[in-house]
């Protein structure tokens, strides 16, 4: 003859059954979405450098992803490459820097990347966090003896 449970015993395993049912719990251990309804990761491939050309047309600009793809909220660093306009002479003096800033929501980045010159017209960029998907406007500023240049792109993550 099967035993009746008592209601408490059936109540304290109850969150465990769920768990069990293919649901991710939330940081405060109650249930969460359900693993199928989780949202995906989203990079977006960048294969190749992208260039771009300054305002003024006297430098290029040429940047990509160390790995190839850009993450949506995890960090990246990015590989810069300038060189004249006129001529494609590399240039190794500069100060580099890289901002992306989102037009729709009014807001930038929340970490400011750090530059690195690595020589022959390259440049590190380490630090960047693009932390929610959507259409992102890149500035890349290029300083040499004072005089700054700026190239513009867009990505939509």
């Amino acid at each position: 003859m099967a035993r009746a449970r008592s209601l408490p015993s059936v109540l304290a395993v109850a969150p465990l059954l769920l768990l069990g049912c293919g649901e991710r719990p939330s940081g405060d251990g109650t249930p969460g979405t359900p693993a199928a309804q989780q949202p995906a990761r989203h990079t977006l491939a960048v294969p190749e450098p992208r260039a771009v050309t300054t305002r003024d047309g006297a430098l290029v600009v040429e940047w990509q992803p160390v790995d190839g793809s850009i993450p949506v909220n995890e960090h990246f660093e990015v590989d810069v490459r300038v060189r004249r306009a006129e001529g494609g002479a590399p240039v190794s003096d500069a100060e580099v820097s890289m901002t992306c800033f989102m037009p729709a929501h009014g807001h930038g980045m929340l970490r400011e990347p750090r530059t690195e010159a690595r020589g022959d017209g390259t440049y590190r960029i380490r630090g960047f966090l693009l932390h929610m998907g959507g259409d992102w406007s890149i500035s890349i500023t290029v300083a040499i003896d004072g005089l700054a240049s700026t190239a513009d792109d867009a990505i939509t993550l």
